[in-house]
């Protein structure tokens, strides 16, 4: 296929200030399209879909942007096709038209400002995977970063054939493909939802659902109904400290409590993350082990992720998708907690 005309210019969001994202965003149409070096590994892929993360919308409202920098453009993972590729760039994304799923690292973000809610983006080829041609885009857009972190999660803990899991948040991004993990290693999976997503999550496969919004307080509820058979694990894809603080009563002593929320908010996380994972249990601390981690996106992931999806192993599931000019309304929906699946903006034309 020959290479397609690339603009100079391209449309993107930019983070101008603090605040929330009808505030702090700026659309633009002359946002200087990357060019490759030359020699180069890297590859310039017109974007297709961006799926939107929650932490992005907590980071516009309370972290100041840099003095003297530029403005930089939010958000990570994305599909798109690719365009332009470095004579050095792997052999399985280099082929002009080929359908990609991709991610920008956190530093390139956050420090450079290359993000991906743009028409073009320029990454290494290490940080891109092939997709097939009847892949679902926007859907495979929002798979990468909840997945890996499902991956992860189980990874980490060690979740394998028998183990009794219970998952908080089994109706959010990540928890349905925690689930879906944990159900494809043998385990056996009590899902936390509310009662209106109990019918999506029990699609899912689990085998005992919890609607949180029935008991004044869950943990007392959990005790008294699983305390004779305890959980090898509790996957918190919400971020409840009280989850854990009252994990032995329905938590093995040799189990574990893997965080991967911040629903308290970041500074909440980060003072329980303290307490928990380093205050001994002879002055207090809770006799279980906590394990929390950030996950960036990996190209091993990534191939794991799209053979689950294509071999129909793997659901994956789309709350909404906006347009690029109604960003701020995407933002907005996605704060509201209650979206069913992944919020995803469609970029391409």
């Amino acid at each position: 296929m020959s290479a397609p005309t690339i603009p100079p210019t391209m449309r993107a969001w930019l983070r101008m200030r603090r605040g929330p994202p009808r505030t702090s965003l700026e659309l633009t149409t002359t946002y200087p399209t990357p060019s490759l070096p030359s020699p180069s590994s890297e590859v310039l892929i017109c974007v297709s879909h961006v799926a939107l993360q929650f932490s992005t919308d907590v980071i516009f409202r309370t972290i100041p942007v840099i003095p003297f920098t530029a403005p930089s453009v939010p958000e990570l993972e994305f599909t798109g096709t690719v365009v332009a590729a470095g004579s050095a760039a792997s052999p399985d994304v280099r082929e002009i038209g080929t359908r990609v799923i991709g991610y920008q690292s956190i530093p390139d973000m956050f420090l450079f400002g290359r993000g991906a809610l743009a028409e073009y983006v320029r990454i290494p080829s290490s940080q891109a995977a092939r997709l097939s041609e009847e892949s679902d885009m926007a859907a495979m857009g929002g798979v990468l970063g909840s997945g890996s972190t499902a991956l992860k999660m189980c990874r980490v803990g060690g979740v394998k054939d028998g183990d009794r899991v219970l998952v908080n948040g089994a109706s959010g991004s990540v928890g349905k493909l925690l689930v879906q993990v944990c159900k494809m290693k043998g385990a056996k999976v009590v899902g936390i939802a509310s009662g209106r997503n109990e019918e999506i999550v029990r699609d899912l496969g689990i085998d005992e659902f919890v609607d949180y919004q029935k008991h004044d307080f869950l943990p007392a509820y959990l005790a008294s109904q699983y305390r004779e058979e305890p959980f090898d694990f509790v996957l918190d894809c919400v971020g409840v400290q009280a989850l854990y603080a009252n994990s032995p009563g329905y938590l093995k002593p040799d189990g574990a409590v893997i965080n991967i929320g911040s629903m308290e908010g970041p500074g909440a996380l980060i003072k329980n993350w303290f307490f928990n994972a380093l205050w001994p249990t002879w002055l207090g601390g809770v006799p279980r082990r906590y394990i929390m981690f950030s996950t960036p996106p990996t190209k091993d992931a990534a191939v794991v992720l799209i053979r689950l999806v294509e071999e129909g192993k793997l659901k994956v599931s789309v709350d909404s998708v906006f347009d690029m000019e109604d960003v701020a309304k995407a933002y907005e929906h996605l704060a509201t907690m209650r979206a069913r699946g992944k919020v995803v903006v469609k970029v391409e034309r």
